[in-house]
């Protein structure tokens, strides 16, 4: 059974001065892929990242706040690190009894949370999916947003995650 994980997605990375680059469109079709998974009763895990003061994504800021609101029943896992299983030890095995042994991953940012926690989730004995198209980053000074993001699913997908 797969689970879909939305990370990071939080009011600093997609509004105002630091937003990722196609905020819009990546919004557009985070929006569309998690209706998606609600109608077919697909469950739906959102990772909220706790950064460091005074960054704006540290707790309590407007920032931090998850762009989506969860749902009933929909859980939020905090982190510190860049990757959720490593701030989470016991969340591969809390996934597992779940029945869960498939993990979707879609959202922000490719060569740090999203790389890292595919990483992890690997490594915890998990299929991991990482659609092309669904994981956003920024440009940095002299390399394009979609370039990174290109590098980071090639990267993914040597590493054992599929497309």
């Amino acid at each position: 059974m797969e689970i879909l994980f939305v990370v990071d997605v939080q009011q600093a990375m997609v509004s105002g001065e630091w937003a990722i680059a196609d905020s819009e469109h990546f919004l557009s079709i985070w929006t569309e892929r998690i209706k998606r998974a609600r109608t077919e009763g697909q469950t739906v895990l959102f990772v909220q990242n706790d950064g460091e003061e005074p960054w704006d994504d540290a707790p309590g800021h407007p920032g931090w706040e998850l762009y989506f609101t969860p749902e009933d029943g929909e859980r939020v896992v905090r982190k510190t690190t860049l990757d959720v299983f490593e701030s989470n030890p016991s969340l591969a095995d809390e996934l597992k009894l779940a029945g869960f042994d498939s993990i979707e991953m879609i959202g922000l940012q490719s060569e740090l949370c999203i790389s890292s926690s595919t990483q992890g989730a690997l490594d915890g004995g998990f299929a991991v999916r990482v659609p092309v198209g669904y994981h956003a980053t920024m440009d940095t000074e002299h390399v394009p947003a979609a370039a990174i993001r290109d590098e980071v699913q090639s990267k993914l997908q040597i590493l054992g995650a599929t497309a």
